[in-house]
């Protein structure tokens, strides 16, 4: 497997530090608001790599949640109540609505210990950390709050290739910083009245937002790890901050950095001041609420490179998922031999499976998988015996389980009384009988499926 390193901004062998075991870090959300289709797309990618990873190694996947920021101290104010209990409980309700849309997703959830709170490791994690960086001469303390000396460390601005004379010209001192060089970032800052805060040796006070990062990441995974994940707009500054201070204080951190693209919307980048913000409902609402459309959608594009959310490629994500759909449905609904999945795979079918890992291997390239099952569909209906459709969507079953696709598709085989029922309800609508049609459409929906009606026939899915 071969992985785009950006630190050094090539394509790299992926070789584990300690394998079979793998370690990844991804940076998680900052919960002051309800997820938008950005944090899914990225929460998506790293669960289709750890999916992959996972066929050959022993993986352990680590994501952070910022429960302290400025953003949600912002919001618990609008909201009004004591700071710090408001503080909690916007970032108690918008945690649960980003587990919600990973749930609507079907994207995995974590351990509650592989998803630890910046709340729960600021003390001793974070205090210790930035100790040590002081007792290093990599930081200084100026009056309770706590800095990293940027030009201390000579390897800053290699993730982001950026030298820091270019970095100077854009780097300014805040009012109330105490700043000896407009470069330098605050690892902890001194409380203000009525914010969360801590007990510390500099006095009350909280972590700086790129602490919490490499203190956690290094408390799970080790003083060296395999991968740290994000997205671009991560690379500068939080990424650069956070080898700046593990490596200053002794830690090799991590080996590969894997960055993605972001999401645009017609073209624009996606923010609330453009107000093409797109909330994970919105996004399914608009596919028919089914979430694999949403998933093609995102493995249509590389993860590296920018994705556009518009009508045009949701369409186009749905009509190739309800190809590769259908013919699964239809194979698995069809009279065929139940031994069929014991006969030796035909040649286009394990021809189709090596393309599949091959571009899998290759730096995650989703758009050739996908190209893959489109591949596996096309094959299963050009064969002439059905033992072969069959075993085409048994592979397409198997290799969509990297790509969290067709997810309860396998429990859709119809009984013989369902089939009858489908029948009748066909009968009944060319019979212009709508009445009866809908009253077999509730049949079905309330053993938790529906019907689609296509233009090769009616589909039976899971409701999502």
């Amino acid at each position: 497997m071969k992985l785009y390193n950006t630190l050094t901004r090539s394509l790299e062998p992926f070789t584990p530090l300690k394998p079979p075991a793998v370690t990844m870090y991804v940076c998680g959300p900052t919960v002051y608001d309800v997820p938008h289709l950005g944090h899914l797309r990225s929460a998506y990618v790293f669960d289709v790599l750890r999916r992959h990873l996972a066929r050959d190694y022993q993986v352990t996947f680590v994501r952070n949640v910022t429960d302290v920021d400025d953003k949600i101290i912002e919001r618990a104010r609008q909201e009004g109540g004591g700071l710090a209990a408001a503080c909690q409980a916007v970032s108690t309700r918008y945690l649960q609505a980003y587990h919600e849309a990973l749930d609507r997703l079907g994207i995995q959830r974590l351990d509650a210990k592989d998803e630890p709170l910046a709340t729960a490791h600021v003390v001793p994690v974070m205090t210790d950390f930035i100790s040590t960086l002081l007792i290093k001469g990599a930081a200084y303390e100026a009056k309770g709050d706590v800095y990293f000396a940027v030009r201390k460390f000579p390897g800053y601005g290699r993730l982001s290739n950026r030298a820091l004379d270019e970095l100077q010209a854009g780097a300014r001192v805040e009012p109330g910083e105490q700043k000896q060089d407009p470069l330098d970032f605050a690892l902890w800052k001194a409380a203000k009245p009525g914010e969360p805060s801590w007990n510390s040796p500099w006095g009350k006070g909280r972590p700086g937002w790129h602490i919490e990062c490499s203190a956690m990441s290094t408390k799970y995974l080790g003083e060296a790890f395999d991968i740290h994940g994000g997205g671009l707009d991560l690379i500068f500054p939080h990424h650069e901050n956070e080898i700046a201070q593990a490596q200053a204080a002794g830690k090799p951190f991590a080996k590969y950095w894997v960055h993605h693209g972001l999401l645009t919307v017609n073209g624009e980048k996606m923010s609330k001041s453009l107000g093409n913000f797109i909330t994970v409902e919105a996004a399914l609402k608009e596919c028919g609420g089914q979430p694999d459309v949403l998933k093609v959608f995102f493995l249509s594009t590389h993860y590296r490179s920018p994705i556009d959310y518009s009508p045009a490629n949701l369409r186009a994500a749905e009509g190739r998922y309800r190809r590769l759909v259908n013919f699964f449905y239809r194979v698995m609904n069809a009279d065929l031999p139940t031994e069929s999945g014991e006969q030796p795979a035909p040649a286009p079918v394990l021809n189709l499976q090596d393309e599949f890992v091959k571009a899998m291997d290759d730096d995650l390239n989703t758009p050739r998988a996908l190209a893959a099952l489109d591949g596996l569909v096309t094959a299963g209906y050009a064969s002439s015996e059905s033992s072969h459709r069959m075993i085409a969507s048994k592979y397409m079953s198997t290799l969509g389980k990297t790509l969290g696709l067709f997810k309860g598709l396998v429990g859709t085989r119809l009984s013989r009384e369902q089939h009858e029922l489908l029948q009748q309800r066909e009968k009944a609508r060319q019979q212009k009988q709508f009445k009866d049609a809908d009253q077999i459409r509730a049949t079905f929906a309330a053993q938790g499926l529906t019907i689609e009606d296509t233009p090769e026939g009616p589909v039976v899915l899971p409701k999502s």
